[in-house]
């Protein structure tokens, strides 16, 4: 069951952002269909998580090059 499990996560990770989002959105209305309806909270959340996809950004070049060159963190 794992490896079916693993192997049709693979196949989502190599859909399309639009078709990904699609999916997600088809998955959650069928859930919500069948179920109970979620708790404000992880809605809330869910929605923020959704709002903020592809938006957040890493770290800039600067910060790298700090982080590297810090003799304090260089150990960790």
């Amino acid at each position: 069951m794992s490896e079916s499990y693993e192997s049709l996560l693979s196949a989502v990770r190599q859909l399309p952002l639009v078709q990904q989002q699609l999916l997600a959105q088809k998955l959650l209305e069928q859930d919500n269909s069948q179920a109970a309806p979620m708790p404000n909270a992880q809605a809330a959340a869910l929605e923020a998580v959704e709002k903020t996809r592809g938006t957040l950004k890493g770290l800039d070049r600067e910060t790298i090059i700090w982080l590297a060159e810090d003799e304090e963190l260089c150990g960790y």
